[in-house]
């Protein structure tokens, strides 16, 4: 939070017990003066501010199973409840929950809260990691097991919209065991149909496939394989089959390399909200706060 406010990048809102907070920063040595630089929200004590934001949850939420008592109960205890409706009445521009405890539940929280864009069958998530030679981008790496091919060419597209915020021109790679056309596997084909709509949809950035995960690197193997192609030089948009393949290259190269991860971000939503996953680090934060900070601008 001091870099945030430092770097001039946002005036953050804290939730959580103010106690807590205000030992924290005296223990830290933290020079963040929360009558200028941030501000407390503790959904426990502050009871006045929050007493709308309690009776509007509650109404979202009345037909999903959830007695009044549990949703005012919820969200003066989950804090990724408190941060969604806090951006949801327009109290903040935007909003980061989870670090703590399962990444999939904070998700399950904030969707009766924020909706999808319009349009938007369902969310997605975004992941990147910032190698030495360059970005690379991994779809979708947390939130749909097994999507179909209509799903990947939508997560494409939104994927590229949030590539261009990184100033990157995006160069897609739909990614598979099969590498154009030599398997007739299920995942094979949803791949290949998954490009076919792309095309059709006459998106305005580079995409091939489907392809092997090396040959999405190198124009050169994949000059052995194909004699044309639309997708030039080394791709940055890696699009998988399922969660699974694409959360294993993730986690994966993240550990072989020690990049700097960002993300996961969701796509999708219609207000600039994110769930963090446990492992993030102070660094990333602060990243995922500019990209927050980004997106809000853009929603202005």
């Amino acid at each position: 939070v001091q870099t945030v406010v430092d770097e001039g990048l946002a005036q953050p809102t804290l939730i959580g017990r103010r106690d807590v907070i205000l030992e924290k920063t005296k223990q830290l040595g933290l020079r963040l003066d929360f009558n200028k630089d941030a501000r407390i929200l503790d959904p426990q004590a502050d009871r006045e501010f929050f007493a709308p934001l309690t009776e509007r949850y509650q109404r979202m939420v009345e037909r999903r199973g959830v007695q009044p008592e549990s949703a005012a109960r919820w969200i003066a205890t989950r804090h990724g409840i408190a941060a969604a409706m806090l951006l949801e009445a327009g109290e903040v521009d935007a909003a980061l929950c989870g670090g703590l405890g399962d990444w999939t539940r904070q998700l399950q929280n904030i969707l009766p809260i924020i909706p999808r864009q319009h349009g938007v069958s369902r969310l997605y998530s975004l992941a990147a990691l910032i190698l030495p030679n360059g970005a690379l981008f991994f779809c979708d790496t947390h939130v749909n097991v097994d999507p179909t091919a209509e799903q990947i060419a939508e997560m494409t597209q939104l994927a590229a919209r949030t590539v261009r915020r990184f100033g990157l021109a995006p160069k897609a790679a739909l990614l598979s065991h099969s590498s154009f056309g030599t398997s007739h596997a299920p995942s094979a084909i949803k791949m290949r149909k998954a490009l076919s709509l792309l095309r059709a949809a006459s998106c305005d950035f580079e995409i091939d496939g489907e392809m092997h995960a090396d040959a999405a690197l190198s124009d050169v193997l994949r000059g052995r394989v194909v004699s044309t192609s639309p997708l030039t030089g080394s791709a940055n948009l890696l699009v998988m089959p399922s969660l699974d393949s694409a959360n294993i290259a993730l986690t994966l190269l993240s550990a072989a390399t020690e990049a700097l991860l960002v993300g996961p971000l969701l796509l999708g939503v219609s207000k600039p909200v994110h769930v963090m996953v446990p492992s993030v680090t102070a660094r990333g934060i602060v990243n995922m706060t500019a990209l927050a900070v980004a997106q809000a601008a853009a929603h202005a």
